[in-house]
């Protein structure tokens, strides 16, 4: 069972961030809690090569664009993201927004080194390529 004060909190400059099961305490995936604030928050349109991703709007409602495809995501509601989809998301709404992320480990390595990337594009392309993935685009919104 995981307490919530095992729970590492980070701040990557896009969201705050708690992670629940990260890497070292499970095998091949990672569970965090994705908090947003209104109108605001999310990463650049990207792609992962290795791995997918799983959102659960826990709170509030997220604007996905996966594959050109754009849908308001609201709470209840869950989108997916196979690899190698390009993907985009935010917070259309002015309340924050929560979304539980289920994904592997080395998501959660280049989501909480988010801050090395912002310093330029070049850091930032960087980044996700050491990550097996790749910007496509800006962020939503």
């Amino acid at each position: 069972m995981i307490a919530p004060k095992d729970e590492q909190a980070v701040d990557n400059g896009v969201a705050q961030l708690n992670l629940l099961l990260n890497p070292g305490r499970a095998e091949g995936f990672a569970v965090f809690v994705n908090n947003f604030p209104g109108l605001g928050g999310g990463p650049p349109a990207h792609h992962h090569n290795s791995y997918d991703e799983a959102f659960y709007v826990l709170a509030g409602e997220m604007e996905f664009c996966v594959d050109g495809v754009t849908a308001t995501v609201p709470a209840g509601s869950m989108a997916f993201v196979p690899r190698g989809s390009i993907h985009a998301f935010h917070n259309r709404s002015a309340e924050p927004a929560r979304m539980l992320v289920i994904t592997t480990p080395e998501a959660i390595d280049l989501i909480v080194r988010m801050p090395e990337g912002s310093r330029s594009q070049d850091a930032m392309q960087a980044l996700f390529a050491e990550h097996d993935s790749q910007i496509d685009g800006p962020p939503l919104g």
